[in-house]
């Protein structure tokens, strides 16, 4: 599946042929099923302490037959309902009757589920009881989330800023553009300051917000023209910066990018028209990325696979924006002065600030628009740790929300459907203790040797697997493709044990400040590497499924004293725990950062352009594009020198760039260049900026994967396994 890895001039030798470790995974499997087949007895259920003592029956009319036909029909319907629901127009009744039918399927699956609990001793219940609401409530979390999907029309907007964008206010609002900083690389601030300079609109200011007090940002401002504010603390990180700023401007708008974030040039006039409402404090646009996520880069998903955040971004925000609920996400927003001023300026008692300071709005009676429109670019961390470093400082800030209720009385000053997000909000804050349930409970069970749900196969083939593709179907269309349950299972799995030891350190002190206070976006990784540190309760889990499984299946064909009696839901522990180790292998493999030793990020773009070499013009096609220089196929075999200098055009973009010639190479027989952009002038760097980081290019556009598509990617990760199976150089 060579289309899966974009740029495949990456990846070194394999450390293991394809075909090897093809090899190994089909043995294993096959090993695998032959010892389980060997010693799993179907239609034996033995006594045992912990668990039931005969064959639990359920009632006539909830009966499953014995004939597999009976037992699958159900799943046949359900296959048939979501492929069905394809054709349902999305509209609210359309989204009222996926809701329904899951609401249907879900009711069956816990009654029946509920007739499961093994009673047979008070560990095996206190377990198999702790499994069942685990799976209520994260139901009931889903719930919260998509049930006010009837609402879900990321167009409405989009109309609407259209509308705005055609009529261009004539005198337009003054524009306070805000890039704060503490420790950020020069190159990072001055790409968003460049980005921010490219942005149409007339009346704007562009400032820098300096929290690390640092000469070189000052000349950076200087240089390219706009203003620099420093402060003489850090008091109350990055809201006291904002607030400090906000006296020391007077724009009637603020529009703030983080330094990491690239604004597109019609960014202003997409969203300042909502203002013509004087109840509009803020408006909120999705946070989109030039790279992707560190899991998706080290499994090769690159330009595949959407971000983690996709879903929260493109639906959630949407469905929010209804009942006036959005949460303002800390970048690529613009807020009214006079609201900002009405609430004390930026909430600054948490650890970050966007997520308080836009429910201080709500609660005075404000109103915050978001616009599901891409307006932005930003950059995402690069490795497993600071990925982690990022998502734990948001949790946290997220859970603090709920113990500043004097500041903001959230239980009593909102609306109903407003609380319910705050509900939904609290649940998924703890979702990683649910989440570690899911993936310790059937291991325990699987070790120890007691059910979690005592009932065969046949059951929950004929109750489980149905309510299982409903749910995944469902919500797939529910949230036009931007949700992947099978892939949140991945995110969730990769959080899960990091998130618990931080919601564990906040019992004591919930509003310190745990963690470090500023995402690193800079990261240098010369090798590929792991951090054991991080991703050792991963290895545990598969270690000791591994050990399991070969001292239940392996052992007894060498001796038959080690034969173990069966359990009732035996087959199921034994199915969900092999799902378990597929989800937790591909999290180790996510865990293994690749090297990141490039200055700036390389682009697939394509385009035609010409070189001027002396006297001599070539042209050719560009392969791979950065900030810094860029790969060119030449359609005419020329022989030229390293070191020559050289001016490129490229006429699709009417961009001339001073190049020099780095690298020649041959490519069947034509020469490939690599060539060095020398840069001029402020106005050729903010071209090529907007060159690259601008919303026409494939490459930047929005995924969207449903089911079936998630599905075939899941297993592929598995079966391609590229951090083991490839050296990275």
């Amino acid at each position: 599946m060579k289309f899966l890895n974009p740029f495949p001039e990456a990846i070194g030798p394999s450390r293991i042929s394809p075909w090897v470790w093809g090899f190994l995974v089909i043995a294993t499997l096959s090993l695998f099923v032959a010892l389980v087949l060997a010693n799993l007895q179907f239609s034996l259920v033995a006594p045992g302490l912990l668990n039931p003592l005969e064959t639990r029956e359920l009632p006539e009319r909830w009966g499953v037959q014995n004939d597999w036909i009976h037992a699958v029909q159900p799943i046949m319907v359900a296959v048939g309902i979501v492929l069905g629901m394809r054709f349902v127009p999305r509209r609210p009744w359309g989204y009222l009757l996926g809701s329904i039918l899951l609401t249907g399927v879900s009711l069956r699956y816990f009654i029946w589920r509920s007739t499961t609990l093994n009673t047979a001793h008070p560990f095996s219940f206190a377990c198999s009881l702790a499994l069942f609401l685990i799976e209520v409530i994260s139901l009931l979390s889903i719930g919260l989330q998509f049930y006010p999907s009837i609402f879900f029309d990321p167009t409405t907007r989009i109309r609407q800023a259209n509308k705005y964008f055609r009529s261009r206010i004539e005198n337009p609002p003054s524009v306070d553009v805000f890039i704060p900083t503490y420790n950020e690389s020069v190159q990072m601030v001055r790409r968003a300051a460049l980005a921010c300079r490219g942005i149409d609109y007339p009346n704007k200011t562009i400032y820098i917000l300096d929290d690390g007090r640092r000469p070189v940002m000052a000349d950076l401002a200087s240089e390219l023209g706009i203003n620099y504010i420093c402060r003489p603390d850090n008091m109350h990180r990055k809201a006291g910066n904002l607030n400090h700023a906000l006296g020391c401007t007077k724009g009637e708008l603020i529009a703030v990018f983080d330094c990491d974030f690239i604004p597109f040039k019609q960014f202003l006039y997409r969203t300042i028209g909502f203002f013509s409402d004087p109840k509009v404090a803020l408006v909120q646009t999705p946070q989109h990325y030039f790279n992707s996520d560190f899991h998706l880069r080290n499994l090769g998903l690159d330009f595949l696979m959407p971000s983690d955040l996709d879903s929260f971004f493109h639906y959630n925000q949407v469905v929010r924006d209804h009942f006036n609920a959005v949460i303002c996400c800390g970048t690529s927003y613009v807020a009214r002065r006079e609201a900002l001023v009405s609430v004390g300026g930026y909430y600054n008692k948490c650890i970050v600030e966007d997520y308080q300071t836009g429910t201080s709005l709500a609660i005075k009676g404000w109103r915050i628009v978001y616009l599901d429109e891409i307006l932005s670019l930003g950059e995402v961390p690069r490795t497993f740790r600071d990925y982690l470093d990022q998502r734990l400082r948001w949790l946290q800030g997220n859970v603090q929300i709920y113990f500043c209720w004097r500041d903001l009385p959230i239980w009593t000053k909102l609306g109903v459907w407003q609380k319910s997000f705050f509900v939904s909000q609290a649940l998924y804050c703890f979702m990683p203790l649910f989440r570690a349930g899911y993936i310790i409970l059937p291991l325990m069970s699987f070790v120890i040797g007691f059910s979690l749900i005592a009932a065969p196969p046949s059951e929950y083939l004929f109750y489980g697997l149905p309510f299982t593709i409903m749910l995944h179907g469902i919500l797939s269309w529910q949230s036009n493709s931007h949700y992947s349950q099978l892939w949140t299972e991945i995110y969730e799995s990769l959080f899960c044990f990091p998130a618990l030891g931080r919601l564990a350190r906040m019992i004591g002190n919930p509003m310190g400040h745990l963690g470090s206070l500023v995402t690193n976006k800079d990261a240098v990784n010369l090798r590929q590497s792991m951090d054991l540190r991080l991703a050792w309760p991963l290895l545990a889990y598969l270690a000791i499924f591994t050990v399991a499984v070969l001292s239940r299946y392996g052992l007894p064909l060498i001796d038959p004293a080690w034969m173990r009696s069966p359990f009732e839901g035996e087959e199921v522990m034994l199915a969900w725990n092999m799902y378990n180790a597929m989800i937790i292998f591909i999290c180790v493999l996510a865990c293994i950062d690749r090297p990141v030793r490039r200055r700036h990020d390389r682009f697939p773009l394509e385009t035609i352009a010409r070189l001027q070499i002396g006297s001599q013009e070539v042209w050719g096609v560009t392969q791979d594009v950065s900030e810094s220089g860029l790969t060119m196929a030449l359609t005419d075999r020329v022989v030229t020198l390293d070191g020559s200098d050289a001016v490129l055009d490229l006429p699709q973009s009417k961009l001339t760039l001073p190049s020099r010639i780095v690298r020649q190479t041959s490519k069947h027989g034509y020469p490939v260049l690599g060539l060095e952009f020398r840069l001029q002038s402020v106005e050729q760097e903010e071209a090529l900026i907007r060159l690259l980081y601008n919303e026409n290019v494939w490459f930047q556009k929005l995924n969207r994967v449903g089911i079936l598509d998630s599905f075939l990617i899941l297993i592929s990760s598995v079966w391609r396994a590229e951090p083991l199976v490839r050296r990275f150089r």
